[in-house]
């Protein structure tokens, strides 16, 4: 399943982790009517090695400029009464993120998240063989 939503930044931060490995942090603003419970259940495979497989893409268009990042989601929480997706990339200071995410002019970029789960291709309970007796025999 994929989903495809328009979003503005709401805040940036460049961080250090605890080994002093830089990074920086979004707050992705949703659109309003965004499928909260999709989000969650991404961002709930993302955390841990189960069977679903979650990716977060930022793409920036506009300005004849076109990139693409892929993002960690750190979950999303409500600021200011508008609902906002806590997602980290790691730090590339060629990537100049203030100049795709200018407040002043919000309007010169459109950013999109693509958020997508990808499907297990194996059954979670396999089929089982009803002619087989318990022994493995066949009846």
């Amino acid at each position: 399943m994929k989903q495809t939503l328009k979003v503005n930044v709401d805040a940036i931060k460049h961080e250090r982790d605890k080994e002093g490995v830089p990074f920086t942090t979004l707050h992705l603003e949703l659109p309003s009517g965004a499928d909260l419970k999709y989000l969650q259940r991404a961002h709930r495979a993302t955390k841990r090695d189960g069977r679903e497989v979650a990716t977060f893409v930022l793409r920036v268009f506009g300005g004849g400029d076109r990139r693409t990042w892929r993002l960690t989601s750190k979950g999303s929480k409500t600021k200011d009464y508008k609902v906002v997706a806590v997602v980290e990339v790691h730090f590339n200071e060629h990537a100049r993120f203030e100049q795709y995410f200018d407040p002043a002019s919000p309007d010169t970029y459109d950013l999109e998240l693509t958020v997508e789960i990808e499907e297990p291709t194996t059954p979670l309970f396999p089929p089982k063989d009803e002619d087989r007796d318990g022994e493995g025999l066949s009846a």
